[in-house]
């Protein structure tokens, strides 16, 4: 027979506990506090969803949601930081139990960088967050935690820089690289494109093959970058299009491999998204492109992202006298 919804003391622990639909709901060890908790329970309905779930069963449903809904690279890495952070704060812990202070000792203990500590972080988030729009959770109880700072990856190159970087390229990578710098595409973007995808001077992944799998995502093609991907399309008209000279596709470690030994030639740092980066700038900068447009063809909803992009702005001097004399010029023509 199930116990009176009325806390009661459990000898055992002295802990008072009270039962919600047939789960026990811990109290804590002060009478009068257990009774205030009590009370505010009974009044207050949707507090007594945090009470009856525990972080990991929360965390296996989340799972089961993202196995369904994203990919599996996103399931992988979601799956990897909530097992650690489970079996961190314990099987038994319920969302009202968690405090801020868990989730800090957690991630400052992972022995990674603080971009990494973030991520991990934002993976517990959106797990909370999943919960209360799926109607687990009543509240996040970590909502608005200030998270470990990434850093940003505001690599970009001069036109000469790169030039540099693509003479120490050998092989299939070269093509990969002038992709990138043609198109300002994601480096996944092109590492994961195909024949299927081609469609004249577009290229279009459906919206369950993009970021953030919302709507489709659409690369435009210049000549240049048409050509490319035409003629590795009759080579390989199934499957990746850029591949690495073993005819495998390319990897992101692979990439990365590859660019750091190019890296220790140039005497500069190289990664992929530079390119991305570079284009972005050379885009805003040189080519008067607005924003706007900027950020649609970088495959983003809003110029949120494309705004950052100014702070590399700050490295072309000649750039910014430009802007200072037209600011002028406008207001005394107005």
């Amino acid at each position: 027979m199930p116990r009176p919804a009325k806390p009661y003391l459990r000898k055992q622990t002295l802990s008072w506990y009270c039962s919600i639909a047939g789960r026990q709901v811990s109290l804590g060890k002060d009478r009068e506090a257990a009774f205030a908790k009590f009370h505010a329970l009974m009044a207050d309905k949707e507090q007594v969803k945090g009470e009856l779930t525990t972080l990991y069963d929360l965390s296996q449903a989340y799972l089961d949601w993202v196995q369904t809904n994203r990919k599996p690279a996103t399931y992988t890495l979601h799956r990897h930081f909530l097992k650690l952070f489970i079996e961190n704060v314990g099987k038994r812990l319920r969302p009202s139990q968690l405090k801020v202070h868990h989730v800090v000792k957690w991630h400052e203990g992972l022995g990674v960088g603080s971009t990494a500590q973030n991520g991990a972080v934002a993976v517990v988030q959106r797990m909370l967050n999943w919960g209360v729009e799926q109607e687990y959770l009543s509240r996040n109880p970590v909502k608005g935690m200030k998270k470990p700072r990434a850093s940003r990856r505001d690599v970009y190159y001069t036109t000469e820089q790169w030039d540099l970087v693509r003479e120490h390229a050998k092989g299939p990578l070269i093509a990969l690289l002038d992709f990138l710098t043609l198109t300002g595409c994601r480096p996944l973007e092109a590492r994961t494109v195909e024949a299927k995808h081609l469609h004249d001077d577009l290229v279009i992944f459906p919206a369950d093959e993009s970021k953030g799998q919302l709507e489709p995502r659409v690369i435009y093609l210049v000549p240049e970058a048409k050509a490319i991907l035409a003629a590795l399309a009759k080579e390989h008209p199934q499957g990746p299009l850029f591949r690495n000279a073993l005819g495998r596709p390319w990897t992101k470690d692979a990439i990365k491999c590859r660019l750091n030994r190019i890296s220790e030639k140039v005497g500069f740092r190289v990664i992929a998204y530079g390119a991305r980066h570079s284009w972005a700038t050379q885009a805003l900068s040189e080519g008067g492109v607005d924003p706007i447009s900027v950020a649609h063809l970088m495959g983003h909803r809003d110029t949120t992202m494309v705004s950052r992009v100014y702070s590399h702005l700050a490295k072309n001097p000649e750039y910014l006298r430009q802007q200072a004399k037209r600011a002028i010029g406008k207001r005394e023509a107005s």
